[in-house]
């Protein structure tokens, strides 16, 4: 669908307002001459009403010439708001006539006078007053929903309001005249009498009503409320496109006839980049179908970091597993200050030889510790579906670091394939008790099922010695790799 293009436009757009323009001129003109004539508070009414029509078409003309200005540097969103301002002001002066209207009009109630002259003058006048309503109102509305200009819509609602009101003081003025020329009976004269000044008070209901709902909407509009409906349809729109996982932060804002949108897409991590942007272009593309003409922004990123559990620790531990390929559990997480220390056991198949296993967990610790600055990874590589779950000992009141250092040493010295402990960590847990992992080495040939049973071996080893233990957490690295850090 094409949108009409932006000189074509701003021109019929001109068009529409002088139209209304010159329309409010003679029909200021008109009513002024027959409401003086004939005395009508109605007709008057509608004079002064013609009156700020004028005004407010003139206020529509300029605002619909400076919004077709092109955006520059000052106004990088363009000029369009300037005929939302101009739809504020209309309203404005809409309130001020319904004020002066229904003062007058009290008062001669009030009084009991009606200083109305009969006359089919006034008849005239609201007739043709109506035909030319009709005839502009027709040309506002469809220019002002083929280039979506809000001034020419508050235009167009402003003058269907004066239709009807036309055709209430059409109704008053008419049943003066017929009081006056069937000559009835002085009761029902002066209730007929009074007939205009009960229309002008109608009159004022009515451009009350309208010119409050045209403001609300002038408000919403300039303080960027975006419509609900066209929000949700974006919304259903965007996430039909294959490839887009999320739809999120979607935002409207309109200014004169131009829509602004943005939005966030979730799409997979590992999509390359030309991929991302090829999702964002056709959600630009979904989102033009339903308005077209539209400025819109996507921004694209990955669907598993959502902005608000970034930082949490235990999602990046089973993320970055998940994207090496490897299967995690019993994962802890420490935070001292600002650090972070993080154990876990991987799980990996009983027959792969422990140096390769241990060169695949490599990467993965190397990606946790770029993420996280700091942070001390502690491992524990384990065959898949081997038990994990370690009894928790009892809680001390005391540290026993020292001895659970030593016992450490001499539980590692009777494993004739263990060697060299070392980093060696405790800390104490309200609900396990002391904890303590280290590191030690091992012959890189043997499987992982073996170094395995090594390590549960030398766990019990080590609450049969220390009773008050409870997470254990060994990290066991091949002889290779402890040769290359000496």
């Amino acid at each position: 669908m094409e949108t009409p293009g932006h000189d074509d436009g701003a021109a019929e757009k001109h068009r529409a307002a002088l139209v209304s323009l010159f329309a409010a001129l003679v029909l200021t003109a008109l009513k002024l001459a027959v409401g003086l004539y004939t005395n009508s508070l109605g007709i008057l009414s509608e004079a002064l009403h013609s009156g700020l029509d004028l005004l407010a078409a003139a206020m529509t003309l300029a605002a619909v010439r400076i919004s077709a200005r092109p955006a520059d540097s000052c106004h990088p969103y363009g000029h369009g708001k300037v005929e939302n301002l101009s739809a504020l002001a209309e309203t404005l002066l809409l309130f001020l006539t319904c004020f002066w209207v229904v003062y007058e009009g009290a008062q001669r109630l009030l009084d009991g006078v009606s200083p109305v002259a009969p006359s089919l003058w006034g008849v005239a006048v609201m007739a043709v007053s109506m035909g030319i309503d009709i005839n502009r109102v027709r040309i506002l509305r469809k220019v002002a929903r083929q280039y979506k200009s809000q001034a020419l819509e508050a235009d167009a609602l402003h003058f269907s309001t004066d239709i009807l009101s036309s055709g209430v003081v059409l109704v008053g003025v008419l049943a003066v005249w017929m009081a006056a020329a069937l000559n009835l009976p002085e009761p029902l004269y002066r209730v007929l009498a009074q007939a205009d000044t009960v229309a002008a008070l109608v009159v004022a209901l009515i451009i009350f009503r309208a010119s409050l709902r045209m403001a609300v909407e002038s408000i919403n509009i300039l303080m960027d409320s975006g419509s609900t409906r066209e929000q949700a349809e974006v919304i259903k729109a965007v996430w039909d496109v294959p490839g887009i996982k999320a739809v999120r932060r979607v935002r409207l804002r309109s200014s004169g006839p131009q829509t602004f949108v943005d939005l966030t897409i979730g799409v997979e991590p590992g999509i390359r980049v030309r991929d991302g942007h090829r999702l964002a272009h056709e959600a630009e593309q979904v989102v033009a179908a339903i308005l077209p003409g539209a400025d819109v922004t996507v921004h694209v990123e990955p669907q598993s970091t959502p902005c608000e559990k970034e930082d949490n620790p235990f999602s990046l531990v089973q993320r970055t597993a998940s994207e090496h390929g490897l299967a995690v559990h019993n994962v802890h997480v420490l935070r001292a200050g600002g650090l972070f220390h993080i154990e876990l056991h991987v799980e990996l198949p009983g027959a792969l030889p422990y140096a390769e296993a241990y060169a695949r967990v490599g990467p993965f610790e190397d990606d946790l510790r770029q993420a996280l600055p700091g942070v001390e990874v502690v491992t524990h590589l384990e065959p898949e579906g081997a038990a994990s779950a370690l009894q928790a000992g009892a809680a001390v009141s005391m540290p026993l670091a020292e001895l659970a250092w030593r016992e450490v040493r001499m539980a590692v010295e009777k494993e004739p394939l263990l060697c060299d402990p070392h980093r060696f960590s405790t800390y104490e847990l309200p609900e396990q008790g002391i904890c303590i992992s280290f590191h030690c080495g091992i012959s890189g040939k043997l499987s992982v099922e073996e170094v395995h049973n090594i390590c549960v071996r030398l766990e019990k080893r080590l609450r049969g010695a220390v009773p008050p233990l409870g997470r254990i957490i060994v990290h066991v690295e091949p002889d290779a790799v402890i040769a290359e850090q000496r």
